[in-house]
């Protein structure tokens, strides 16, 4: 019993014949698997065995959730509050201008002083 219980923690330690004998082992069920029964019932039954694994293996699984969610999409840094640089609530129009000069480009005004 002790010698079973030796080969199987060694089984799960990278490096050791037992492990190479072992990944040996469920690469060879796994591509059975995928000749008789197809890829897409193998890839079934392994996300069955996962949400097995899943339920079986998580005590708290809620929180497990949350902890996962929150390494995926971290949650914002809390950013101070600035006041928009536009007037809010105010129409987007432009202001009327006071003259025609104010309206016309510079590159204009040599054009206008030949016509007068």
């Amino acid at each position: 019993m002790n010698r079973d219980r030796s080969f199987l923690s060694r089984a799960f330690q990278i490096g050791t014949p037992e492990c190479a004998v072992f990944s040996a082992g469920v690469a060879m069920v796994l591509g059975l698997l995928f000749l008789w029964i197809g890829f897409w019932k193998t890839l079934f039954i392994f996300c069955l065995m996962l949400v097995g694994l899943f339920i079986g293996g998580v005590e708290d699984k809620q929180e497990w959730v949350r902890s996962l969610v929150n390494r995926l999409f971290p949650p914002k840094a809390d950013v101070p509050y600035r006041e928009p640089r536009h007037s809010a609530g105010k129409s987007s129009r432009r202001p009327a201008r006071d003259s025609e000069e104010a309206r016309q480009p510079d590159e204009y005004q040599d054009d206008r002083e030949d016509q007068e």
